[in-house]
C-alpha cells in the first residue's frame, strides 16, 4: 500500500520541480545580473546628491597632461599612445628600481594614428554612457591637476609576461589650486586616455620571459567636484589581447582589435 502511494507523490514533486524550474532560472539570471551591475564602474560612484553632471567635451591623453616629453620615458610610465617596434634583442639597464631587462631599441610609431582612433572610440563611449552629462569645455587643461605616480606592487597572474613595463606606476591626481571652472557647480567627468598601443614581441620593461604581439588600452573616467575642486574618484578601465604568435600588426588588423579593446572597455561601464 505504501508504494502506491509514493508513486503520485514522487509525480507530483517532479510536476512541482519542472513547474519552478523557471522561477529558479530567473532568480539565477538576477543574481548573475546584480553580480555584473556591481562590479561596474558606474556603481562604484561616490553619491554624487542633485549636483548638475558635466563631462569634458575634450578627450584627454595622459600624457599631454604632465611635463614630459621623452618618448622613452613616457613608456616607461606605461603612458604610450602608439605602435610599438621591439627589436635587437634584450639588455639589462640601471633603473631606481635596480637592475631590469629592457628591449635593447625601441621604434615609436604611428602615434598620431593611434591618437585620433583612440579619441574617437572614447568619445563615442562618452556619448554612450553619458547621455545625461552637460558638456563643459576645460580651460588650459595641462594645468587642471597635479599628477605624480605610486609605484604598485600588485602580482598578476602572467607577471613577467604580461604587455605591460613592471613595475607599475598608478597616476595620483589631483587638482590643481588656480585651476578655473568658470563659476560652474556640479560634477565634471574628465575622460582620459593613459594608454593605447599595439606591439610586436619583445620585452617590456622588468620582464624576463618577454611576451608576443598584442594591444592594450586603458581608460581613466576622472570625476570632479567643482566647487570644492577636489577629485571625488577615479576609475581605471582596461582590456588587453596577446597573440600567440609574433606579428606585427599591419594598420587594417591593428585597428580591429583596438575596436575590439575599446568596447571591452565600454561594457565595464
Amino acid at each position: 500500500m505504501k508504494k502506491c502511494f509514493l508513486i503520485p507523490s514522487i509525480g507530483i514533486e517532479i510536476a512541482e520541480m519542472i513547474t519552478l524550474r523557471p522561477v529558479f532560472l530567473l532568480l539565477l539570471l538576477s543574481f548573475l545580473w546584480t553580480c555584473r551591475s556591481a562590479s561596474s564602474a558606474l556603481t562604484r560612484l561616490p553619491a554624487f546628491g542633485e549636483s548638475e553632471l558635466f563631462v569634458s567635451e575634450e578627450i584627454f591623453l595622459l600624457k599631454d597632461l604632465i611635463p614630459i616629453t621623452n618618448k622613452k620615458e613616457i613608456f616607461n610610465k606605461n603612458l604610450f599612445v602608439g605602435d610599438l617596434n621591439f627589436s635587437g634583442g634584450i639588455a639589462r639597464e640601471k633603473t631606481i628600481w635596480g637592475e631590469q631587462v629592457v628591449t635593447k631599441q625601441i621604434e615609436f610609431l604611428n602615434e598620431t594614428g593611434v591618437k585620433g582612433e583612440s579619441v574617437n572610440y572614447v568619445r563615442s563611449i562618452v556619448t554612450n554612457s553619458f547621455k545625461t552629462y552637460q558638456k563643459f569645455t576645460i580651460l588650459q587643461p595641462s594645468k587642471l591637476f597635479q599628477i605624480q605616480f605610486e609605484r604598485d606592487l600588485t602580482k598578476v597572474a602572467d607577471e613577467g609576461v604580461d604587455n605591460i613595463n613592471i613595475p607599475n606606476e598608478i597616476p595620483q591626481l589631483t587638482l590643481s589650486p588656480n585651476v578655473d571652472f568658470k563659476g560652474k557647480k556640479g560634477v565634471l567627468l574628465v575622460p582620459i586616455i593613459q594608454y593605447a598601443y599595439s606591439h610586436n614581441a619583445g620585452w617590456f620593461n622588468g620582464q624576463d620571459w618577454g611576451c608576443m604581439a598584442g594591444v592594450r588600452a586603458k581608460l581613466l573616467l576622472v570625476w570632479i567636484q567643482m566647487e570644492t575642486k577636489s577629485v571625488l574618484h577615479v576609475e581605471g578601465l582596461e582590456s588587453k589581447q596577446k597573440e600567440a604568435t609574433n606579428v606585427r600588426y599591419n594598420y587594417l588588423e591593428r585597428s580591429r582589435i583596438f575596436q575590439k579593446i575599446w568596447k571591452e572597455i565600454e561594457v565595464q561601464i
